[in-house]
């Protein structure tokens, strides 16, 4: 569990086990460090230790743990839940694995050591576990791909959204109209065909805010400002760095449009914030979004900065178009709760406890 989508799933997934465990007890077995910003109320915790030293043998070091030590520390319970991917191939006790990560396996935009890693861990560890869980369809079918799963031990079980989280927020200061993306600036995130956009957007006033720490790729953060200032558009873009959770609600609000443009997604949680928001969506075209979104987002082929701006500009000149599919996208993403995900994925370990192993 690092920073990201995944530490939001777990913040979430917590957050709902307080509320209504259904039956289970829950212990969460985490490093210290992990520890940091997560409310575990209500639920047990247990330290692990994973290995920091030599820093260069860190990264086999703890996969040797996860593969070993971490089975043998899950033999008192009756089921381990792994929520990044990789699983241990052999456990004394039924296993099931989120996989979520579509960078593991589509290397196109990081091709390290780690994710070389993590992809052949993957292939080893989920198809001998109880049930492999996906966020959608889409990653489902993706995923299969790269890793051979027998169908009857896949789940397809959405994430949700909170509109609890979503009650109140601080308004954003008036000014220039704004599309806006919360996203930390990674490749796949796509974002230089969002900056290019800006060019061919028929409003020359129209600018753009991302929210998000460029902390997990500073060099390619450093190119996208480099970029904006190359078109002449530093003006227009504006990069806001971290936004607490409790002020995105406005800048959806504010914003003339919401747009997605990543080329990898296995589900893309934003996109429900920005319907719950109200927000009008524009998003490129790939299968995750299509599924959340359905017909309540207007779409754009991934690369193809000129149709991005083009769907822009078709949003912004029709108000009444736009006003009857924002009303269906809040209706849309409101069968997205946290309940219903973890009703779901409780399922998933009833039938993980029955099912026969091999």
């Amino acid at each position: 569990m690092s920073q990201g989508g995944g530490r939001s799933y777990v913040v979430n997934l917590l957050r709902e086990l307080r509320r209504d465990d259904r039956g289970f007890r829950f212990t969460l077995l985490v490093a210290r460090e992990q520890l940091e910003g997560l409310d575990t109320t209500g639920v047990e915790v247990e330290l692990l230790r994973l290995p920091e030293r030599p820093r260069a043998l860190r990264l086999p070091l703890r996969v040797l743990y996860e593969e070993l030590g971490l089975p043998l520390r899950a033999s008192r319970f009756d089921l381990l839940y792994c929520v990044a991917d990789v699983s241990p191939p052999m456990a004394p006790v039924p296993v099931v694995v989120l996989m979520r990560n579509l960078n593991i396996y589509d290397r196109r935009f990081y091709d390290g050591a780690r994710t070389r890693s993590l992809f052949w861990l993957a292939r080893i560890g989920a198809p001998r576990a109880r049930f492999a869980v996906f966020p959608s369809q889409a990653a489902a079918d993706a995923i299969r791909r790269w890793v051979p799963l027998r169908e009857e031990r896949v789940a397809v079980v959405p994430y949700g959204v909170s509109e609890a989280s979503f009650a109140e927020a601080p308004p954003v200061a008036a000014g220039a109209p704004y599309l806006f993306l919360p996203a930390a600036p990674e490749r796949h995130k796509n974002l230089a065909t969002l900056i290019e956009s800006l060019r061919y957007v028929a409003d020359p006033s129209l600018e753009l805010r991302i929210a998000g720490s460029s902390l997990l790729d500073p060099a390619h953060c450093r190119e996208l400002v480099e970029l904006a200032a190359q078109l002449d558009l530093s003006e227009r873009v504006r990069f806001l760095g971290p936004v607490p959770y409790a002020q995105l609600l406005g800048y959806y609000q504010g914003a003339a449009a919401f747009v997605f443009p990543s080329i990898l997604e296995s589900f893309g949680h934003p996109l429900l914030e920005a319907m719950l928001a109200y927000a009008p969506v524009v998003a490129s075209d790939i299968p995750a979004f299509r599924e959340i979104a359905g017909d309540t987002a207007l779409y754009f082929p991934a690369l193809d900065a000129r149709a991005l701006a083009a769907q822009v500009d078709a949003l912004r000149a029709d108000a009444a178009g736009t006003a009857a599919r924002v009303a269906r996208a809040r209706e849309r993403a409101a069968g997205f709760s946290w309940e219903r995900s973890v009703d779901g994925l409780c399922a998933v370990f009833e039938r993980a406890l029955r099912a026969p192993a091999g």
